[in-house]
């Protein structure tokens, strides 16, 4: 290969991430005690059923692809035998896909187990290919699946390294066909007819491919020229990307029925962490999940839960989902479920250099979930004002930090911002007014000479119905008390104290 190619080729970063044994390991991701245990999947029905995918220690202990349930079960009678559904499958297929749009946003699928990122661009966020590939092990992990990470200079060719062995494997620049010369033709993916073509030639291994002439076209025809260009360490093969999804859905398929609520919450638990670990790769939080329970025999139950802010704490979110459950129970014994969730953002939050510090958005949004859990999430948010009449109640609405200001004062007279902590019941106060402003208050534990007053700002509001609204407010202090709100009901000529002002 000239140094030309070589250049071209050092270009061209593409990374494969291999999930081998998809359904093994989505079984598993569901039922992690399935870890421990023999275990084989069973795909087909009737006479056609058999053995598709074996685990290691099922393979040890004799069961193979291709038998039948009656014969793995002769040879290996401790041996799980299980059928995984399609969507438990396709939940893991998409946790892969997550993982690797984490890292890059050009992203392709290599079939059902495996998919290929376009990592150009990613020398800045990680030092080296072998700490890329750690860091997407690392990630993988985190969403219950265990990987194989190939790195080469096409897709093609980081397909092969993924499967050429375990862990990490880069294959650098020049030197590929040196590096997996060993390697059965198996792993250029032939077809059935030119596998069987070269196997009638002697050619066993990638490096015997190589090495043959160029006039192999002639006999083989195009797909034997494009295999043996990949041999030989040539892919110039492109990706496809695939959009971004935007729904995240975990499935478990159970054996048994359920018929209580604290086991399902313990399995909604695990696949709410799985959730929440596949959006954190994409760098998002849950903002809503839908919980849709499979009833036995037939049926579906739906409860969804939004929660007071996009939150990553598990416990909050399983315990809204607990309490949805609570509040409309399914009519019949659960027999499995899936959970959905829309992502979003952790609470945007830009903070002023200068100005008020501003809560970490993550923590906030874990504060308000925990809240929401304990209290409903309709009972957490932020006030929102509203008419007059809405005084005596007040309304809630989606609590977020407030915006950056579009002008920034100078730093010599900055404004203070103050909080109001409005009083659930608003206590009646006596005001001595001296030149038509409080000078003195008596009741509520707030007696005391009025040091500074500021108002006042009148209101007049519901003048259209029976009960209309006429006052003024008064931000005051008072002394050796602090700063307080006061409420003049002008028609009634009544004071209120309405909150303190921290």
């Amino acid at each position: 290969m000239t140094e030309s190619k070589r250049m071209c080729h050092a270009d061209r970063v593409f990374v494969c991430v291999l999930a081998p044994g998809l359904p093994l390991q989505a079984l598993r991701r569901t039922d992690p005690e399935l870890a421990q245990v023999p275990l084989a999947v069973i795909g087909g029905a009737g006479t056609r059923a058999c053995v598709t995918h074996v685990s290691r220690a099922a393979r040890g202990a004799g069961v193979a692809v291709g038998m039948t349930p009656s014969q793995a079960r002769s040879v290996a009678p401790g041996a799980v035998l299980r059928v995984v559904s399609e969507r438990v499958i396709e939940a893991a297929r998409q946790a892969l896909i997550d993982v690797a749009l984490g890292f890059s946003p050009c992203v392709a699928a290599c079939g059902l187990d495996a998919v290929v990122l376009d990592a150009r661009g990613l020398s800045g966020m990680h030092a080296t290919h072998g700490a890329l590939g750690s860091a997407i092990e690392a990630v993988s992990a985190r969403v219950g699946l265990s990987v194989r990470v190939g790195i080469a200079a096409g897709p093609r060719l980081a397909r092969m390294a993924a499967r050429s062995g375990p862990g990490v494997t880069e294959l650098v620049p020049g030197r590929e066909t040196a590096m997996v010369g060993d390697l059965p033709i198996a792993i250029l993916d032939p077809s059935p007819d030119l596998a069987a073509a070269l196997d009638g030639l002697g050619i066993r291994t990638v490096a015997q491919f190589a090495a043959l002439g160029p006039g192999l076209g002639v006999r083989l025809g195009p797909e034997a020229m494009d295999r043996h260009a990949l041999a030989r360490g040539l892919d110039r093969a492109s990706l496809d990307p695939l959009p971004p999804g935007e729904a995240f859905v975990e499935a478990v398929d159970l054996d048994w029925t359920l018929d209580r609520v604290e086991p399902l919450a313990f399995l909604l638990s695990s696949s709410v962490e799985r959730l929440v670990s596949r959006l954190g790769a994409r760098r998002m939080v849950p903002s809503m999940l839908t919980l849709s329970l499979d009833l036995e025999p037939a049926g579906v139950h739906v409860v969804s839960v939004r929660p007071a802010a996009p939150t990553g704490e598990v416990r909050s979110l399983v315990g809204l989902l607990r309490r949805a459950i609570d509040a409309t129970p399914p009519p019949t014994a659960v027999r499995g479920f899936s959970v959905s969730a829309t992502g979003d953002l952790a609470i945007p939050a830009q903070g002023d250099l200068f100005g008020i510090p501003m809560p970490d958005p993550g923590t906030l949004g874990n504060l308000l979930g925990r809240l929401g859990a304990l209290a409903g999430p309709e009972a957490v948010g932020a006030p929102v004002a509203g008419d007059g009449r809405a005084r005596s109640g007040g309304e809630l609405g989606p609590f977020a930090p407030r915006a950056l200001p579009q002008v920034r004062p100078g730093l010599g007279g900055r404004p203070v911002a103050l909080a109001l902590r409005r009083f659930a019941d608003l206590p009646a106060v006596r005001v001595r007014v001296l030149a038509g402003r409080p000078a003195a208050i008596d009741g509520a534990g707030l007696s005391g000479p009025v040091v500074h007053a500021a108002g006042p700002w009148y209101i007049d509001a519901a003048w259209w119905t029976d009960r209309p609204l006429a006052g003024a407010c008064w931000d005051v202090e008072i002394s050796g008390r602090g700063l307080y709100r006061l409420w003049h009901d002008m028609a009634q000529d009544r004071w209120f104290a309405e909150g303190g002002l921290d």
